[in-house]
């Protein structure tokens, strides 16, 4: 049984849909985690509330750091970027691992990809 929407097949050549599944899936359409969360990982990589900036965790508390103020990207300085995770429908094994839960990329706040997207928490 698949647990999250990724690529499968010969990526970018053909999505099997074997999850189910071409492009996004609509919400609770896997089974949640241990902890009675849905879609955590795959369909599409979601904006969290930290900023990005590359050697952050260096010096940060181990324990629940709050994440940097600003965005940013040595790449693009003028362009802030915030952390996405989860991966997205577009992940393979075969080239991409991001919906393992410690992975983390970033991106422009302003995409308009149709591979990202926010996630909702609830304190």
């Amino acid at each position: 049984m698949k647990m999250a929407n990724t690529w499968t097949g010969s990526f970018p050549v053909e999505d099997r849909a074997v999850d189910g599944f071409k492009g996004t899936a609509p919400v609770k359409s896997f089974p949640p985690n241990e902890f009675g969360l849905y879609d955590m990982a795959g369909n599409v990589w979601e904006f969290v509330a930290d900023w990005f900036h590359p050697d952050y965790f260096r010096n940060s508390p181990k324990l629940n750091p709050p994440g940097p103020s600003v965005g940013y990207d040595p790449n693009e300085p003028d362009l802030p970027k915030k952390v996405i995770k989860g991966g997205s429908f577009l992940c393979s094994p075969l080239y991409c691992t991001g919906y393992r839960p410690g992975s983390r990329m970033f991106n422009d706040p302003d995409s308009s990809a149709d591979h990202t997207g926010f996630r909702c928490v609830k304190n």
